[in-house]
């Protein structure tokens, strides 16, 4: 099935995509999950919060996402105010309001974005807004101390493959059927939240195979479509 695809450059000093899991030293994940590109997304041409997981959905949109950058991670030292129940208008005892925590971060990410919605008015205005650079609300990576810059690169009609193709993007694991490993070659596996509701509940999730590397991984996957322009060369959606 031909699909119409936006694909959008997404960059930034840093990001920082909370894993759900982490506590008192939050740790991030290697990639923007789907989730996180949802709200992005909706930022970018409007959405209320409370909306655009209805507008968002996994039966409405697809999303996938590609590293053109290596993987990098840092740790940094942030510091918490106490805002609960007016702490911070009266004087506390000494050290009680703020608080020190050390965050994972990922260091100069560079990602590209594949965007599929099922409604082409809605894809038109997405993709005015990135050629314009034009936004509604501020896009950041994660977490808003994380500003983002993004770039409209392509929207194309897009094609699926068969057989082996050099996945350029992350895929499912689920939808890998065969691999070539050469040397030197390494993966990473990560489970990411795929799909929160308005609640803020954790709804789909999804384990997702990538190179940290940046570089394309020989496979046969269930579901591919061809990188526009390039032979061979492939991208998968994750959400």
């Amino acid at each position: 099935m031909v699909m119409r695809v936006i694909a959008f450059k997404l960059w930034g000093d840093f990001a920082h995509f909370r894993r759900h899991f982490t506590t008192s030293s939050p740790l991030t994940h290697c990639l923007p999950p789907p989730s996180a590109l949802r709200g992005l997304v909706g930022a970018i041409i409007g959405l209320a919060p409370s909306a655009y997981p209805e507008e968002l959905s996994p039966e409405n949109c697809r999303l996938g996402v590609r590293l053109l950058k290596p993987l990098k991670k840092i740790r940094l030292s942030l510091n918490y105010l106490d805002t609960k129940d007016g702490a911070w208008v009266t004087k506390p005892p000494k050290g009680r309001l703020h608080t020190q925590v050390r965050v994972e971060f990922l260091k100069d990410p560079s990602f590209e974005v594949f965007f599929y919605h099922k409604d082409r008015s809605l894809m038109d205005e997405f993709s005015k807004r990135l050629k314009h650079h034009r936004t509604v609300y501020t896009p950041f990576l994660g977490i808003s101390e994380c500003l983002a810059s993004f770039e409209f690169l392509w929207d194309e009609e897009v094609r699926p493959l068969k057989g082996k193709v050099k996945m350029i993007s992350a895929f499912p694991t689920r939808d890998l059927e065969d691999l070539k490993l050469g040397q030197g070659v390494r993966l990473l596996r990560e489970v990411i939240p795929s799909f929160i509701d308005a609640e803020r509940r954790r709804c789909l999730s999804e384990e997702v195979t990538f190179s940290p590397y940046a570089e394309p991984i020989e496979a046969v996957v269930r579901e591919a479509f061809g990188y526009p322009q390039k032979r061979e060369e492939a991208f998968s959606f994750i959400g």
